[in-house]
């Protein structure tokens, strides 16, 4: 019996982490399936890549294009032209890309130029800000694919009123399945990273911050940097800085890995070292779409810098909260880090995310697709 051959794009660590278990259920549980794994090296600091590959056991990719860093555009088209020339070579049935990456798009317009089908995971979001770099990238894969894995009921009703009702399929989120995988790993090693970062349970405000529209603009990042300030007078603020919030802060003279105001900036953490200072904190600010989820699937509170989300399951019952004035981050912040009704209520929402099980059902159907 012939192989299906199908190649797995990925750059950046959400697509890891997304990508995980789809990879776990292939390799253990369909030999009819020859998978590669290309990674496009959008994400090329270790501990944005390989701690992933090691932490979430990734195989080695069959090849890195080491596209590194650079524009929207120049990272687009460096992508595109190397792998344009890996799949003229290896001609795979269908190219997997998940997320909303330049990765994601770059893949998706590479391979449906050279008539190579395409399915998305994590098809269907829409944040309706046409000004995110991400929702151009996930509107534009979704219209160039074959297969669109949607994980959410809405995401479904997304790709429908596109017209694209046909190619969409209702899976649920493989980050509920990643989750679910890390729980042991994550019960185990917490007391180790809180203790490694001095911390108890529910003592501190966990911050993870990385879109261009809050640190590319120096005046607003500092704006920011100081409401967190003010927000560790009340309460511990943990934040662990990507590498593009670090050259920003850098440039500020604001950043140093030691304490600074009651500010902990730290190091990016790996994925079972982020999932136990989350599961642990009185609440989150963040930027990710990723980390708003996450926090929802974990009940803890979270206040989203942003004004639109594309995950907007995550705002039932103020689970997830938009914000997009600097000035009104500490106010927001230790409203809601000190509300007990609130986090209550979060325990007894409904997960929209599916049931863990993802995974297994983008297999199944890709087996059945090609």
């Amino acid at each position: 019996m012939s192989k299906t051959d199908v190649m797995l794009v990925v750059g950046a660590r959400p697509q890891f982490i997304k990508s995980a278990p789809l990879i776990r259920e292939i390799l253990s549980g369909y030999k009819e399936i020859n998978l590669s794994i290309i990674h496009s090296g959008q994400h090329y600091d270790q501990q944005m890549s390989e701690i992933f590959f090691r932490q979430l056991k990734i195989p080695a990719p069959l090849a890195n294009l080491k596209v590194g860093s650079g524009s929207h555009a120049a990272q687009t088209a460096k992508i595109m032209k190397r792998l344009e020339d890996l799949v003229l070579r290896t001609m795979p049935d269908v190219v997997i890309v998940p997320g909303d990456t330049n990765t994601t798009l770059a893949a998706s317009l590479a391979a449906t130029k050279l008539a190579v089908p395409v399915a998305h995971i994590e098809a269907g979001l829409r944040s309706g800000d046409i000004t995110m770099p991400e929702e151009i990238n996930r509107k534009i894969t979704d219209h160039c694919s074959t297969l669109l894995f949607a994980p959410t009921r809405k995401a479904v009703h997304n790709l429908q009123r596109e017209g694209l009702g046909k190619a969409t399929r209702l899976t649920g989120d493989t980050m509920v399945d990643a989750l679910h995988a890390a729980a042991s790993f994550v019960e185990r090693e917490q007391g180790k990273v809180l203790e490694r970062f001095g911390l108890q349970p529910q003592d501190y405000v966990l911050v993870t911050l990385h879109r261009p529209s809050n640190v590319d603009n120096l005046n607003r990042l500092l704006k920011i940097h100081l409401a967190l300030r003010k927000v560790a007078k009340k309460l511990r603020v943990v934040f662990p800085v990507h590498p593009r919030t670090r050259l920003r802060l850098t440039k500020l003279g604001a950043y140093t890995t030691s304490r600074n105001d009651g500010v902990a900036l730290t190091n990016p953490q790996g994925y079972i070292e982020i999932l136990a200072l989350l599961k642990n904190a009185k609440c989150l600010l963040t930027d990710s779409g990723g980390m708003q989820k996450e926090s929802f699937l974990l009940h803890v509170p979270c206040v989203t810098l942003r004004n639109t989300t594309e995950w907007p399951e995550t705002l039932a019952g103020k689970a997830n909260q938009l914000l997009f004035q600097p000035d009104m981050i500490p106010k927001v912040i230790l409203k809601t880090a000190f509300d007990e009704a609130l986090k209550e209520g979060i325990m007894s929402l409904k997960n929209p995310f599916g049931d863990g099980h993802a995974s297994s059902k983008i297999a199944r159907i890709l087996k059945e697709a090609f």
